[in-house]
This record gives structure tokens, sequence and C-alpha cells, in this order.
């Protein structure tokens, strides 16, 4: 399923700290954009917003997309997780570049070692668009 909508360009900068609505009559601009909606196994709807239209991306191409961001997502977490490659422990120059390719080369290594058990994405399965499903 797919419906176009538009988002609103906030007023000047937020603060990180507030999460104070603001009015949309101070909105800067708007952003025409699409809402694609994907079924899980359990009937679930998982909504996913996009600025590409439909002449660039179908609803199950953008759905796949969002899959591949999901792999890649997941990859981050484990390597800051297990790598500690959040918290360099120098942010100077050579120190701080040997660290990180290091952190790297074993994360490399790790990754090929490591069989993978299957599909890690929010559907662990072939996707299908919402009005397949209905």
């Amino acid at each position: 399923m797919d419906f176009g909508i538009i988002i609103p360009i906030p007023h000047g900068q937020r603060s990180k700290t507030s999460h104070k609505p603001w009015p949309l009559k101070k909105a800067i601009a708007w952003i025409p954009a699409r809402a694609v909606a994907g079924r899980t196994r359990t009937g679930e709807v998982i909504w996913v917003v996009t600025t590409l239209d439909c002449t660039q991306a179908s609803a199950l191409q953008i759905l796949e997309l969002y899959r591949v961001r999901w792999q890649i997502e997941l990859l981050f977490k484990r390597l800051k997780s297990l790598l500690h490659l959040d918290a360099l422990p120098s942010r100077q120059g050579p120190t701080a570049k040997s660290w990180m390719l290091a952190r790297l080369l074993a994360a490399s290594l790790a990754q090929k070692l490591v069989t993978p058990a299957g599909p890690l994405s929010p559907w662990g399965y072939e996707l299908q668009p919402v009005w397949l499903h209905s």
C-alpha cells in the first residue's frame, strides 16, 4: 500500500534536549513523500516513509531497500557492541587511525568466519506489498 504525504521542515534549529512540539504553520517548507506499508508474517503492518516517488521505486523496491538498510544498522550495532567501535581510546591522528583499522580488520575476519544463520531483517522472509495480503 502506498500513500502520498507531505512532511514539514521545522523552523530553525531545535534543541537536542527539547522534544516540544512546534506549530505546523511555522514550517519553512513541505517535502512531498510517500508512506509505503508492508506486512510481517504475523500480519503487523510496517510503514516506511520515503521521498522517492513512484517513478523512481515501486513499493516493493522501497521495502527491499529498507531491508538492506536494516542489515546495515544491525552490522553497525554488532560492531559497536562487540568491538567497542563506539569508544575510541584516542581521537588524535595516527593512534585513532591504527586503532580503528585494527578493529575493522578484526570485524572483517569475524564476518568471514561466521556462517550466517539466515536473513536478519524486520521480516525475515520475502516481502509482498500490503495489498497482496489483504
